[in-house]
């Protein structure tokens, strides 16, 4: 059996896939660089610790129920168009159904709508020929799904000789967006696929301690679930920005919405 085919990216931090230095795929065959069936997949690094209770009242600012209601394609580069192979984006609208928790004294109150960028396609080629792509253990975000994810407001960054990032709401990490359709965890879309609603999850926070996932703590379980556990789970020590000190130096934050 064929595994997972795999797009191998440079540059790549969080879900912003808009800026590639290079990509090649494995697991196709012969003059075809697509799998037989099902997405492209690729790996992005995490901006927060952001799998557990503890690290999402660590480092969000909200959790928040939303649905993605709308998608935009995000067009290559021409550097990648000249080079016959990158990568298409989407920019995709987020209405946010319901606030689960909010940390206290939150600089920003929780947004009622936001757009974030998510995966799209990946071309050979030309633009045309193209091929879903998805982020490995990770929603792809897909117009009519919903999701529980914990948001943080990330400041401006802005470096010099480069077009400045904007502040904006962001994910965590791989395990601060979770499928969340008709209001159970785990049921929904997940890595560009439709999964059915899970069996709930015998585990409890006594038998497991707070080092599990919050994905498998409450598996098949809603949103008052949710809620319990975010509001007795205690905040790590740990520094919450993982990649605080790869990028320290080679930009700035402001706290306003542009540089």
């Amino acid at each position: 059996m064929m595994g997972k085919p795999t797009m191998i990216l440079a540059g790549v931090v969080g879900a912003s896939l808009l800026c590639v230095g290079g990509w090649f795929v494995t697991g196709a065959s012969g003059d075809n660089p697509w799998p037989d069936s099902g997405p492209v997949f690729g790996d992005g690094k995490d901006r927060y610790r952001s799998s557990t209770a503890a690290d999402w009242v660590s480092n969000a600012d909200h959790v928040v129920v939303a649905t993605a209601v709308s998608e935009k394609e995000i067009p290559p580069s021409q550097g990648e168009i000249d080079r016959g192979e990158g990568l298409i984006g989407r920019s995709v609208e987020m209405r946010v159904d319901q606030v689960l928790w909010s940390r206290e004294g939150a600089e920003h109150p929780a947004p009622q709508t936001y757009t974030r960028q998510s995966t799209g396609w990946v071309f050979d080629d030309e633009p045309a020929n193209r091929h879903e792509y998805a982020l490995h253990e990770r929603p792809r975000i897909e117009p009519g799904h919903s999701y529980v994810i914990a948001l943080h407001w990330e400041p401006a960054r802005c470096s010099e000789g480069d077009e400045p990032d904007p502040a904006g709401w962001v994910g965590l990490g791989s395990g601060s967006t979770l499928p969340f359709d008709e209001g159970t965890l785990g049921k929904g879309e997940f890595e560009g696929t439709e999964r059915p609603a899970p069996s709930p999850s015998a585990a409890t926070r006594a038998t497991t301690g707070d080092g599990t996932p919050v994905a498998d703590l409450l598996t098949g379980q809603g949103a008052d679930q949710i809620k319990e556990l975010l509001a007795t789970a205690s905040p790590t020590s740990i520094p919450a920005n993982s990649s605080a000190s790869s990028s320290a130096g080679s930009s700035a934050r402001t706290t306003s919405g542009s540089c």
